[in-house]
């Protein structure tokens, strides 16, 4: 059990959260094209989610051999260094307030959700019986496709 947690501290975990998921699909949702099929390679390439302390942020790596992996193949065109991608809103019926949420690109790559309030409180909520219904909306900030 002590290793399982310390494994978890240090090399992350390689599952998406149900509310992570719900932010990723709400993005990409408002994309179509090349980089629907960009944004899910990217995302089904996820082996890594390392999660920050306070549920402050979400970062997702793609590993390879022990070192974080960036196919040129799966890039978005707009390799800004650091590129606010999505503003979003995560309400969950019963819960007072709304969970805020940023999604980051680093370098043409999907790399970060930044949390502007609880978000393990959001996760257990959508987590309780009967399921509540989590509605998620954004709007994106950026173009993956030019600076």
């Amino acid at each position: 059990m002590m290793r399982n947690l310390v494994s978890r501290l240090f090399k992350g975990d390689s599952q998406l959260s149900s509310i992570e998921k719900a932010i990723l699909d709400c993005v990409r949702g408002k994309l179509d094209g090349k980089l629907l099929t960009l944004w899910d390679s990217q995302v089904q390439a996820i082996n890594k989610v390392q999660r920050l302390p306070d549920g402050v942020e979400t970062d997702f790596y793609r590993m390879l051999k022990g070192r974080p992996s960036f196919p040129e193949e799966l890039a978005f065109p707009n390799k800004t260094e650091e590129l606010l991608l999505a503003k979003v809103r995560v309400d969950v019926p019963g819960v007072k307030g709304a969970l805020s949420a940023n999604v980051w690109c680093v370098r043409g790559y999907l790399f970060s959700i930044e949390f502007a309030g609880n978000v393990g409180y959001f996760e257990e909520a959508a987590r309780s019986e009967p399921r509540p219904h989590v509605q998620v909306s954004c709007e994106l900030t950026a173009d993956l496709v030019s600076a």
